[in-house]
């Protein structure tokens, strides 16, 4: 077994945007990887990744990275920038990065201020330089009203670095509509144009016929479209007259079959493993030369009652959500290791059957029937009380454990990973989004999921309002609680339909007046019943986390369609995050120092993204998606 270094110290991760460093370029030769230029430049491949975040996937020939010239790698703060933006663009936590630089908690930004992004001193006296620069697949793009440089970055699957670099005079000069920019066309945004060629005739004719569905008394746009692996704005676009509400009795399209973008067996195939991968646990080597990292994939076949090769599995699967969960993620791993085969990383991937139920799981009988002494990494199970059962009959070894779906705390183990933010981070992170801003925050609760002694004990210049169940919000204690010069962010962590309905009414009232944006700590489901009109949340900027990215891209668009190609059906959710934590943890096994951790940056897979912070003595994904609904009746990524 190759050890894997995995200690707990300052995690730095990865990000989105250009740090202000002097920096030279290196043109990447045939075979070397990420961890040799590091070593080249004396640096460390988190900072390479740092200044190159498309890096963190792998590099390729002729690929062009920014290598350090200087210790220390700073952003200078340029206007309008807040610390929440400037930590998301890096995927630093914000706690850490008031860490590297003291003083900014409490005196806030400045314009022209170097912000340290890393603690880390590099030395540099045996670097080289290279002026070459890739100047192939480059394509001219004209600035729209409304873009900012980031959001073409993103749209564009580059970096901000990269469009600076193409650019020269746009980090001074900024963005101004109708200027053209240059963009590199990516090896994504190739396929795509490749794809978009017409097809050639064919003898067969697809006919697109529509899937459709009755809307059920207290469904919601959110509950349909999980129900039905859509995506809301799917449904939006399907469902013209949804832009007014739900109605119920009404009929609803879900989805399209046998069109000519999904020309494939349409009929649900279950994802299911062959026997002896689960029996023994399978060699799925992507390379082995005997000096091979070890991957067990401990998933819950409870092959012992599942027979997946009598038919009647079919029946089970439609009838176990458990098993199809199962199934699903397991079918999601599956595609992510095949997309990782090309890089010829030195691993051996095993499945096993961890017999695990919510109730229990039997560590010691799982010990004796597979020998785990020379795994790296475990990802599983699926019940963070099993992993944790799995993590304390480990903790003599140094086998990374990988909490795949559970969104519980569970115990702060050194070598537990939480890839699922918790619900207590998912609302630090909406708050200290809005206090980035700094502009007006008014709390108003009920008491059931958060406290009103919350927001004054963590963000004292919150203003709360306490209701009662079905209580309404008294007009004039909000109004007075308003500023009529800033945005006024209107948390609101309630329960009751009435009382939300009703809030959202005087909010469009007293909108006329001021700027309002209503805001939530989690997606709240109430404000998706029938009874709430979508215009208003679009009116009111409606603004949420989620631990998934709601909005499309050209990355889920593309997983989709493979994903498709192979199993006949769209991925759920547990596909795809089966696909995203798999390829993260064997991109992290083969892209890290050897002496560092192998979780010390960040990166952002298809529908999910991942930045570790230490917490408690524990490891845990602080990565969270602020999104809201816009104008076009989408969900947007907030910036």
């Amino acid at each position: 077994m190759k050890k894997i270094i995995f200690t707990i110290s300052a995690l730095i991760c990865a990000g989105y945007s250009f740090a202000q460093t002097a920096t030279k370029t290196h043109v990447v030769a045939k075979g070397e990887n990420i961890t040799q230029i590091a070593k080249k430049y004396n640096t460390t491949n988190n900072i390479l990744f740092l200044l190159n975040p498309e890096a963190v996937d792998g590099v390729s020939e002729n690929q062009v990275l920014k290598i350090p010239t200087t210790s220390e790698i700073q952003h200078q703060v340029i206007a309008k920038e807040t610390v929440y933006g400037i930590a998301k663009q890096y995927n630093i936590a914000i706690e850490k990065l008031y860490d590297l630089n003291p003083g900014l908690k409490e005196n806030g930004l400045k314009v022209g201020q170097y912000l340290n992004l890393t603690n880390t001193s590099v030395n540099n006296t045996n670097a080289t330089t290279s002026n070459t620069t890739n100047k192939n697949a480059l394509t001219t793009m004209i600035v729209e009203k409304g873009e900012t440089i980031y959001g073409i970055a993103v749209k564009n699957n580059t970096t901000v670095s990269t469009l600076y670099e193409l650019n020269p005079g746009l980090l001074e000069n900024g963005l101004k509509v109708g200027q053209p920019l240059n963009v590199p066309v990516s090896k994504q945004q190739v396929v795509a144009v490749e794809e978009e060629k017409p097809l050639p005739p064919s003898s067969v004719q697809f006919q697109k016929t529509a899937k459709t569905i009755t809307v059920q008394p207290k469904a919601t746009i959110y509950s349909i479209a999980k129900a039905n692996n859509v995506t809301q704005e799917q449904l939006l676009q399907w469902n013209t007259d949804l832009k007014n509400g739900l109605k119920e009795g009404s009929v609803l399209i879900v989805g399209y079959g046998n069109d000519i973008n999904s020309a494939v067996d349409t009929t649900t195939k279950p994802s299911a493993p062959k026997l002896e991968e689960v029996k023994k646990g399978i060699h799925l080597s992507l390379v082995n030369d005997g000096s091979a990292k070890d991957l067990v994939m401990l998933l819950p076949f409870n092959i012992s009652k599942n027979n997946f090769q009598n038919p009647s599995i079919n029946q089970t699967i439609k009838e176990d959500v458990f098993l199809n969960m199962t199934l699903d993620f397991y079918s999601g791993a599956k595609l992510a290791i095949d997309d990782l085969k090309s890089k010829n990383y030195n691993l051996n991937i095993k499945f096993v059957d961890s017999k695990e139920t919510n109730r229990s799981l039997d560590v010691s009988t799982l010990k004796n029937d597979f020998n785990f002494d020379s795994t790296d990494v475990i990802i599983g199970p699926f019940f963070q009380k099993n992993v944790d059962a799995v993590s304390e009959s480990f903790k003599n070894q140094q086998t990374i454990i990988v909490s795949p779906l559970s969104t519980d705390k569970g115990k702060p183990y050194p070598r537990q990973v939480h890839t699922m933010p918790n619900s207590d981070i998912v609302k630090k992170e909406m708050m200290e989004y809005l206090v980035s801003k700094q502009q007006r925050i008014v709390a108003i609760t009920d008491g059931k999921k958060t406290s009103a002694s919350y927001f004054s004990t963590n963000y004292p210049n919150v203003s709360t309002i306490a209701i009662a169940n079905d209580e309404k919000v008294s007009p004039t204690i909000l109004k007075n609680l308003l500023d009529a010069d800033l945005v006024n962010y209107i948390v609101f962590d309630a329960t009751s339909l009435t009382s939300s309905v009703e809030l959202i009414n005087l909010l469009k009232t007293l909108k006329k007046d001021y700027k309002i944006q209503l805001v939530s700590l989690e997606k709240l489901d109430v404000l998706e019943s029938s009874d709430v009109d979508i215009n208003d949340l679009i009116t009111l900027k409606y603004t949420f986390p989620s631990v998934t990215n709601d909005t499309d891209s050209n990355k889920k668009q593309q997983f989709s369609k493979d994903y498709k190609k192979i199993y006949g059906k769209n991925p759920s959710r547990f596909a795809t995050r089966g696909y995203d934590v798999t390829y993260d943890v064997i991109t992290r096994m083969f892209e890290s120092d050897e002496n560092s951790n192998i979780f010390d940056y960040g990166s952002q897979q298809v529908e999910n993204k991942f930045a570790y912070i230490n917490e408690n003595g524990g490891v845990y994904n602080n990565a969270v998606y602020i999104l809201y609904y816009d104008k076009d009746l989408t969900i947007k990524e907030a910036k």
